[in-house]
């Protein structure tokens, strides 16, 4: 049995930026195993523009390594450099390019020293989003040393309610998280193996403001 906990604090500081902390802790309880596999984050997407995709929306990312995958979305070998994106430089999102679905890892030397708990470890800013139409900035930060970047290719999401149906690319990701398939890696199967008696944990932080 696995006892998780989620933990959120809002605040707004006094230059009006909007600040939602996220704080995950997973602990193995009960007696069926002695441990468990365990790799958390959530699936949030993100429109800036006010418009029915993520057209226009400008991104930088901390990293360009990533886990390559074959045709099952499965890594198929250690970190390399994603072609067409660069450290910390922005790049704007058309109609159907770039097309991203990948986990990218904030510092590939650290890969086999990741603590299972990585709360006090401080914060990177992984992600930076801006759309000059909406003047609507975003900042994804997290202790956690991997996070899938999505671009929405297969977002088909009904109308419900009253609200409007949301189609491709009508927004993005940034799920902060371990390496994607860790626990099939020697060098990386101790960020993500939780036994009894230990404690997982990780933090996000979503920090969002308007220039108006």
């Amino acid at each position: 049995t696995v006892e998780a906990r989620v933990v959120y604090t809002a605040a707004e500081t006094g230059d009006g930026v909007r600040v939602l902390g996220i704080e995950y802790q997973v602990q193995l309880v009960g007696d069926e195993v002695e441990e468990t596999v365990v790799n958390v984050t959530n699936h949030s997407y993100f429109n800036l523009t006010g418009n029915p995709t993520i057209e226009g929306t400008e991104v930088s990312l901390c990293t360009n390594s990533y886990l390559p995958v074959d045709d099952g979305g499965i890594p198929t070998g250690n970190p390399t450099a994603y072609k067409g994106v660069e450290a910390n430089k922005t790049f704007t999102l058309g109609v159907e390019e770039p097309d991203i679905d990948d986990c990218f890892i904030v510092d590939p030397s650290a890969a086999s020293s990741i603590p299972l708990d990585t709360r006090k470890s401080p914060l990177t800013k992984l992600v930076t989003a801006y759309h000059p139409q909406t003047k609507i900035h975003l900042e994804v930060w997290s202790t956690e040393p991997a996070f899938q970047f999505y671009t929405g290719k297969y977002i088909d999401v009904p109308a419900v309610e009253g609200q409007a149906a949301r189609g491709k690319r009508s927004g993005f990701c940034v799920e902060p998280s371990r390496y994607v398939n860790a626990v099939n890696v020697p060098e990386w199967k101790a960020q993500v193996v939780l036994k009894k008696g230990e404690v997982y944990g990780s933090r996000v932080v979503y920090k969002g403001w308007s220039d108006e």
